[in-house]
């Protein structure tokens, strides 16, 4: 970023509370002194600790520079240097407002393999919940130019030699008001889950997977993000939304990315459908509002987990474009899809989907900013 146009930035600050900047600095200042930047009110620098792979940070490991972060309540930073971070990392509750800001996302790679049917250390099996390779405890988590992984494939041969339990988390959120921007989230099944009562924000991420991608009981919107598909027969959503939430997954404006049927996925097969979304369990709400549909979109829109999933509270679109949103498509669509009217549509926004009166377990209204600012260049 040049300096001419921080000025401005920090100058309109002033007139409109808000500063929008970038995910890291473009002036090539690479100070790892942890007593760099202040705090929202500018009174004392933040606590920030560097996570460099080459010894030249303050850890070496992602889970390492976690465990150290002091229990006391106060913001810290963790600024991820370039590296593909081979761990399995918790951030637990008692480290609440953490913001973990990497150099490039491209570069800054945070990556497991394990698979629900992975036996662990007490020779159970994982599970979906134990899959994961980041997990979010801690209320008020930030992330920004960061990937996160999950290598392991749900391929026919892994599902031969391991089991139909190929279900591997990427990304699992049980904590309140977790924030991700321009984050890459990588996986094949169940790649983001949203595991809880909290509510979740993704701004200009890419998140990308297979069966039931995207899915949970918790309150997650992703805005304006590319969501892409890596297996023919995939599904964007599964939510299993509490009946007491007015919200559940919404996606919107987001991009929906499926490969061209001249391609084959991973088990060989051309890519050629996908479904919108499909029950899992509670009172399932899913909307897409306003996204990009592309023509491998069934007609159908929506598709159904069993015989013994409930029907959606809510499935639905409003304004999507593409040629998988044509008026003969929508139209078509079954198992509960349907397409909101203005007035259902115009509810929408963030300020309300993350409103304190969306859900009972929220306890104040929460308005994540559609732009990252480092608190560390405030």
């Amino acid at each position: 970023m040049k300096q001419p146009y921080r000025l401005l930035l920090r100058l309109a600050a002033v007139v409109l509370f808000a500063l929008p900047a970038a995910c890291s600095s473009d002036d090539g200042n690479t100070d790892s002194d942890p007593d760099s930047g202040s705090d929202h009110n500018g009174s004392k620098p933040i606590h920030t600790v560097i996570v460099a792979q080459d010894g030249t940070g303050d850890h070496t490991s992602l889970q390492e520079a976690f465990d150290a972060l002091p229990v006391d309540g106060e913001p810290h930073i963790v600024r991820l240097r370039p590296g593909t971070y081979q761990e399995k990392v918790t951030l637990t509750a008692k480290h609440p407002r953490v913001t973990l800001i990497g150099d490039d996302a491209t570069t800054c790679i945070v990556s497991w393999d394990d698979y629900a049917g992975r036996l662990g250390e007490n020779g159970k099996a994982l599970g979906t919940s134990g899959s994961q390779t980041f997990l979010v405890e801690a209320d008020d988590f930030t992330a920004c130019e960061v990937t996160i992984a999950n290598s392991y494939v749900n391929s026919q041969a892994n599902t031969a030699t391991n089991g139909k339990d190929t279900q591997a988390v990427s990304v699992q959120v049980t904590g309140d008001r977790a924030a991700f921007y321009e984050c890459r989230i990588t996986g094949y099944q169940d790649t983001f889950y949203g595991r809880g009562m909290g509510r979740i924000y993704l701004r200009d991420c890419y998140v990308e997977g297979n069966v039931d991608f995207i899915f949970g009981s918790s309150t997650i919107l992703l805005d304006h993000c590319t969501l892409h598909m890596n297996r023919n027969n995939s599904v964007v959503t599964a939510p299993s939304t509490p009946a007491n939430h007015e919200y559940g997954i919404v996606c919107m404006d987001c991009t929906i990315s499926f490969p061209p049927s001249s391609e084959t996925d991973f088990d060989g097969k051309p890519f050629t459908y996908f479904h919108l979304g499909r029950s899992w369990k509670d009172a399932p709400r899913a909307v897409f509002v306003r996204c990009e549909e592309p023509a491998a979109l069934k007609a159908e829109g929506w598709t159904v987990m069993s015989s013994t999933s409930p029907a959606p509270a809510l499935f639905a679109e409003y304004r999507c474009t593409g040629e998988g949103a044509t008026a003969d498509r929508l139209a078509q669509r079954a198992n509960g899809g349907c397409q909101l009217s203005d007035l259902e549509g115009s509810k929408y926004i963030p300020a309300n989907i993350f409103a304190k009166t969306s859900a009972p377990e929220n306890s104040a209204d929460w308005l994540p900013s559609t732009h990252f600012t480092d608190p560390g260049e405030e």
